[in-house]
């Protein structure tokens, strides 16, 4: 019987972890976001900034090239109440309500690549079902790209 392995890239290995830090830098741990549904890295393209200085020559505006946006990011994802993954975004949402948001590592794995970004979790908000899933909609404000990622298991 001949064997054929499939090339079929269906997206299961993409994966989005969550990692609170204490100290700024190093995640007291890290957490997997599960029923993520079609992860896509956020939008990060520097932005040309124009300024206007006295001593510019001819005192023209200048632009200063490189400033980095904040991306807002959104994620649908199956929502399960109690799952430990659902209860962090909850929490976390609710700390950025009260106007003291937490800080987090956002790390991404996107069809093999990987990526890690600071930022902080902005919405956690259950929605109706589709089809035979409960969903809740996810928004993160993401600000730079780190080097530190999750070390794999």
């Amino acid at each position: 019987m001949l064997e054929i392995e499939s090339q079929a890239d269906i997206g299961y290995q993409d994966e989005l972890w969550i990692g609170p830090f204490g100290d700024g830098q190093t995640p007291t741990a890290w957490t997997q976001i599960l029923g993520v549904e079609e992860l896509g890295m956020p939008e990060k393209t520097p932005e040309d900034v124009d300024v206007t200085h006295m001593q510019s020559p001819g005192r023209s505006r200048e632009t200063r090239p490189g400033l980095m946006a904040v991306a807002d990011f959104s994620q649908d994802i199956q929502f399960w109440p109690e799952h430990p993954s659902q209860v962090l975004l909850d929490d976390l949402a609710e700390l950025t309500e009260a106007g003291e948001p937490a800080y987090v590592l956002i790390e991404m794995n996107v069809g093999g690549m990987r990526r890690t970004y600071r930022g902080y979790v902005n919405s956690f908000t259950p929605s109706g079902s589709v089809g035979d899933k409960r969903m809740a909609s996810l928004a993160m404000k993401v600000f730079d790209r780190v080097a530190n990622s999750r070390v794999p298991a």
